[in-house]
């Protein structure tokens, strides 16, 4: 399960997190933690990020990300506080994702396609201009 805290933990002081943000971030996380729920009682393996203490991917910059962050475009889902990137080392979340594209309607997520995120799994509550539920960026 992934808390606000630790979704704004890369920047928690950051001056640009506003109260839409943190309204984006509540519905992502929903989302997000209710598909992690169902991928455990499936037998897929969630692991937790050494490096973050938590399901969140990376050193700090997996969860939301200011506009000055170098990482992802200016408008990117991350910056809008509508994406999170799910440590997935083994890739075990993308595969079962892979197995059941339905899951991704059913929790209504959009993901970036797993050959363009090797060791983590990028869920989005924002549709891409494509709509596809699993995208490249």
């Amino acid at each position: 399960m992934i808390t606000s805290q630790e979704y704004f933990a890369g920047y928690p002081d950051n001056a640009e997190i506003t109260d839409a943000f943190r309204e984006n971030a509540e519905v992502l996380l929903s989302r997000v933690n209710d598909l992690l729920d169902e991928a455990t009682s499936q037998g897929v393996l969630i692991c937790v990020n050494p490096k973050t203490q938590t399901n969140v991917s990376g050193q700090h910059d997996g969860g939301w990300r200011p506009k000055e962050c170098p990482i992802g475009a200016l408008n990117s889902a991350h910056k809008q506080a509508q994406a999170v990137d799910v440590y997935d080392p083994g890739n075990h979340l993308d595969d079962w994702l892979t197995t059941d594209p339905g899951i991704l309607v059913r929790f209504d997520l959009y993901r970036e396609a797993p050959e363009s995120t090797d060791g983590w799994c990028h869920l989005s509550s924002r549709a891409p201009h494509s709509g596809n539920r699993t995208f490249i960026p």
